[in-house]
């Protein structure tokens, strides 16, 4: 099933308590089969003060239909950048570019070249 940002984040709110997701504080991938990752380009613009504390990343596999949350502080994306690929540094539309591994032994871990294999598995929302 194909699922896409709206409908995403329409259907973890039902699954919470008190929905919070929207599409400014959300941001969704659907699962690359070939290359086993789902990939995601975070505005560096997010990190700035008076934004929100955390941004959600919502990671859609298509062949079982199944829909991970995860609600990722932005003080540990800004405590990291270093260890993160930046592209378009210092530019208007610069983003931390994000690529999570499916894969069983690197589960939910930055597999960036360059990166540092930052784990995102600790931020997984029941």
């Amino acid at each position: 099933m194909k699922l896409d940002k709206p409908a995403a984040i329409e259907r973890r709110n039902a699954e919470l308590t008190r929905p919070v997701l929207t599409r400014d504080n959300t941001l969704f991938a659907m699962l690359d089969g070939k290359r086993n990752l789902w990939w995601f380009e975070v505005p560096v613009a997010l990190l700035r003060k008076g934004q929100p504390d955390w941004v959600n990343l919502l990671l859609h596999t298509p062949e079982d239909d199944t829909l991970q949350h995860l609600k990722v502080p932005i003080n540990y994306l800004r405590a990291h950048l270093e260890q993160l690929e930046v592209r378009k540094p210092g530019k208007r539309r610069s983003t931390i570019s994000l690529a999570l591994s499916a894969d069983r032994d690197s589960r939910l871990r930055d597999t960036r070249p360059g990166g540092e294999q930052l784990d995102f598995s600790g931020f997984v929302q029941s």
